[in-house]
């Protein structure tokens, strides 16, 4: 048995019929030579029970407190079945890119089972060019985007061969604890964090002595933090059905425009964000005169290790959508961040993710619940108009059961107020960008999708003129700018160069 934190715990007290917060991630397979779907199914059952000792989250399930008077437990799941997790997903003829991604979106839409592990591989199979897909889904309670890839190097290898890694044959025990049990363990950890209480106050201290001296400082500025933010459509109550649409882009081309601006990867890939919504928000006369904000989640350094559980924290960015320059914006984007990064520096000397206070969870679940009957994101102003992450990946090509990882595209987490999620995450001198969001929010996500690929195509002729060229998939400069009229253009927009 083991307590979750405050911010683990956190994504399961919000959870509602709406709100849903699983995250995953789409890897397009290549299947070893002379291996059927349902071979390489049945294999990667016995692949994964090899390893379930490894990551803790693959066998133990949520055990929720009675009155929800302390946070959940992790207990291990007696009743644990390797078939309840491992699911193939077939497509129909003919098996498009398009098919698949509207796959991702009607599995993610599906409320993840309690009473078990909380996390599935979906096996998709039919796909037109022979590979299979995995739609690798994990409650965000077990994980944040650092440790997921973590976790992914664990379920993978760098090898064609699969590495025996010997799971004991007594692994999995029920270890489903007693009411007393649950009780005693709650109240000490009441009391422990009461106990520890002078320690945090010396963080929050040190956090405000900091932030006070910023705001004296007339040198330094909290960039976009507090900043109002315009309402866009992005910017309402959502519903479950959930829209996705991902593409791909040269990693060593982002670090080249990067080197030109002196700008980092992330700040890039922002600046790209940037001009794909203003492109996207301007066809349709919506793009208020005021900048979008974007919510960056950032790690914060943890006692523990990197291989499960969140911490994270939010720094705001101002896009500078406002800015038609694609350099200009660049470079104003920059600045913004880099305001932003010292910021949450200074915010994390006051940060914990592991507040327990008595009846907090049952608050904070009702707080969820009211705020999705009321309708209160329609009026509350929220603090950012999208949420952009950027995850570091693996560099090395990995295998999984033996076959090739193509693609790691990653599928986050629409929420009320905030029905639009751009994430990018590298893998193998690639970054893979997955869209995801309210379907209602964002009902032509591929468009939006196909201007984040001419964001990049723009910008890349601006600071890299004599590599313009250097383009993978061969197309007219209007495939690109204008939303897919096939199957085919959507397949092919997603291999950006």
């Amino acid at each position: 048995m083991e307590k979750l934190s405050m911010q683990d715990a956190t994504f399961l007290y919000s959870e509602t019929d709406k709100v849903l917060n699983q995250i995953a991630s789409l890897q397009q397979l290549e299947l070893p030579q002379n291996t059927t779907p349902e071979a390489f199914i049945t294999s990667l059952k016995i692949y994964l029970m090899d390893r379930v000792h490894l990551l803790p989250y693959l066998t133990r399930k949520v055990k929720m407190i009675p009155g929800g008077i302390d946070h959940a437990v992790w207990v291990r799941d007696g009743h644990f079945d390797i078939n309840n997790h491992v699911v193939e997903i077939p497509l129909e003829a003919p098996g498009t890119f398009a098919q698949l991604e509207a796959k991702v979106a009607e599995l993610h839409a599906i409320p993840m089972n309690r009473d078990r592990p909380l996390w599935c591989m979906h096996v998709i199979t039919g796909q037109d060019d022979g590979s299979v897909a995995y739609y690798a889904q994990v409650h965000h309670a077990c994980v944040d985007g650092m440790a997921g890839q973590a976790l992914t190097l664990t379920l993978t290898d760098e090898t064609p061969e699969p590495q025996t890694k010997h799971c004991p044959a007594d692994f999995i025990q029920d270890e489903d604890p007693e009411l007393g049990d649950l009780l005693s363990a709650s109240f000490k950890n009441l009391f422990d964090f009461q106990a520890n209480s002078l320690e945090r106050a010396t963080g929050v201290l040190k956090a405000a002595t900091k932030l006070g001296q910023r705001l004296v400082d007339p040198s330094k500025s909290f960039g976009a933090l507090g900043q109002t933010t315009p309402k866009t459509p992005f910017n309402h109550a959502i519903e479950r059905p959930r829209s996705f649409a991902c593409t791909r882009m040269p990693l060593n081309d982002v670090k080249k425009i990067g080197k030109t601006m002196d700008a980092s990867i992330n700040d890039v890939f922002m600046s790209l964000c940037a001009g794909a919504l203003r492109s996207y928000l301007s066809r349709t006369e919506q793009l208020p005169k005021d900048n979008l904000i974007a919510g960056c989640p950032v790690a914060i350094p943890r006692k523990g290790s990197f291989d499960r559980g969140n911490s994270v924290s939010i720094m705001s960015v101002d896009l500078f959508t406002s800015i038609a320059d694609p350099r200009v914006r660049l470079l104003k984007i920059k600045g913004s961040a880099k305001t932003a990064k010292e910021v949450t520096a200074d915010l994390a000397e006051g940060f914990d993710s592991n507040v327990s206070l008595f009846g907090l969870p049952a608050l904070t679940r009702a707080a969820s619940l009211a705020n999705e009957y009321s309708g209160a994101s329609e009026t509350m102003p929220m603090p950012f108009n999208v949420l952009v992450s950027n995850v570091p990946g693996p560099s090395q090509r990995l295998y999984a059961n033996g076959a090739k990882m193509l693609s790691h595209y990653p599928v986050s987490i629409p929420t009320h107020g905030l029905g639009l999620n751009i994430t990018v995450q590298s893998y193998c001198g690639e970054l893979f960008v997955g869209l995801t969001a309210c379907k209602k929010s964002v009902p032509d996500l591929p468009a939006l999708r196909d201007d984040l690929a001419a964001a990049f195509v723009e910008l890349k002729a601006l600071t890299l003129p004599d590599n313009i060229l250097e383009i993978g998939v061969q197309r007219s400069s209007s495939a690109i700018t204008e939303p897919a009229k096939s199957d085919k253009t959507a397949e092919n927009l997603h291999k950006v160069a």
